[in-house]
C-alpha cells in the first residue's frame, strides 16, 4: 500500500515542481518537492518503504529532468540512507531533523549534479552555481519542507494508523 502511495503522492508533487514552482525560481533555484516527500517519509515512525521511495523519486525524476542519468536515483538514496541514519541517533526531534536533512539533501543532489555535468565536460563556475543556485534551492526547500512534513506525516498515519496502548 506504501509502494503506491508513493505513486500517489509523486505525480501530483512532480506536476506541481515543473508545471508552478518552475516558473517561480528563487534566483535560480528551485524547489524539489519529490526530495522533500521522501525525506518527510522516511522520517516517520511507522514508515518502512523509504528505501522503495527513494528509488521511485529518483526514477521519477531522472525521467523528467536534463540531469545525466542516474544523479537523482544515487542523490535520493544517499539521501534516505542518511535520514534512517540520523533518524536512529535522534529520534525525538523530527521537526528539526527534517529540516537538517533538507539541507544535506539539496546538498547531496546538487554537488552530484554538479560533478556529474562537470565529468560530461561543462564548465561551470563553483562560486557562481553555489550562490545563485544552491543556497536559493536550500532556502527554497526549507520554506516548504514544514508543509511536505505535514502532510506526508498525515498520509503516514492514514497507512499505518497507531495502535493505542490500552483498551476502554
Amino acid at each position: 500500500m506504501a509502494i503506491i502511495m508513493a505513486f500517489v503522492v509523486f505525480i501530483p508533487l512532480a506536476i506541481i515542481q515543473i508545471g508552478v514552482l518552475a516558473n517561480l525560481p528563487l534566483i535560480q533555484g528551485y524547489a524539489d518537492l519529490i526530495l522533500l516527500a521522501i525525506l518527510a517519509w522516511s522520517l516517520q515512525p511507522g514508515a518502512r518503504t523509504a528505501w522503495h521511495w527513494g528509488v521511485l523519486g529518483g526514477i521519477l525524476m531522472t525521467l523528467i529532468s536534463a540531469m545525466p542519468l542516474g544523479v537523482y536515483l544515487i542523490a535520493y538514496l544517499l539521501s534516505v540512507g542518511m535520514v534512517l541514519l540520523v533518524r536512529r541517533i535522534i529520534w525525538r526531534l523530527p521537526l528539526l531533523t527534517m529540516l537538517v536533512m533538507t539541507i544535506f539533501g539539496t546538498w547531496i543532489t546538487y554537488s552530484l549534479g554538479f560533478l556529474a555535468l562537470q565529468l560530461l565536460g561543462r564548465e561551470l563556475s563553483f562560486r557562481y552555481t553555489f550562490g545563485t543556485i544552491f543556497v536559493p534551492s536550500v532556502l527554497y526547500n526549507l520554506l516548504l519542507a514544514i508543509p511536505i512534513y505535514a502532510l506526508i506525516g498525515e498520509l503516514a498515519k492514514w497507512i499505518y494508523p497507531v495502535e493505542p496502548l490500552y483498551e476502554s
